[in-house]
């Protein structure tokens, strides 16, 4: 019966873990298809949230125009996603914020940042 118990509750860690790293392996593989196929025009969005345009690939760097007449480097690894998926991602809307605007006003006690008196 001890044994039963034992392997139940194994399994119950296992499966959970094994799911999640399958996940993980899946998602990796995307990525790296992304990275290794991006071809110049493909509208791509990197980890560090930067949007851009593909203008020209090499190996191990990807040049991207982020603005008009702005081209910047960055390394292929850095690519997470297309702009289609970022665009369709959820995320909250702005009624959902839980933070209350009277929180972010400056405080009485303390000079504005700009150097200005207070009146």
């Amino acid at each position: 019966m001890e044994i039963i118990i034992l392997i139940i509750i194994g399994i119950l860690f296992v499966v959970p873990s094994f799911m999640a790293m399958r996940k993980q392996r899946k998602r990796q593989n995307e990525m790296q298809a992304l990275q290794n196929f991006l071809q110049p025009g493909d509208a791509i969005v990197t980890a560090g949230g930067v949007h851009g345009v593909v203008r020209s690939t090499g190996d191990k760097d990807v040049e991207l125009e982020i603005a008009p007449g702005v081209v910047v480097s960055f390394d292929k690894m850095a690519v997470i996603r297309t702009e289609e998926e970022a665009n369709s991602l959820e995320r909250p809307a702005a009624g959902d914020v839980k933070n209350d605007a009277a929180d972010n006003l400056p405080d009485e006690n303390y000079p504005p940042f700009d150097g200005q008196e207070k009146k």
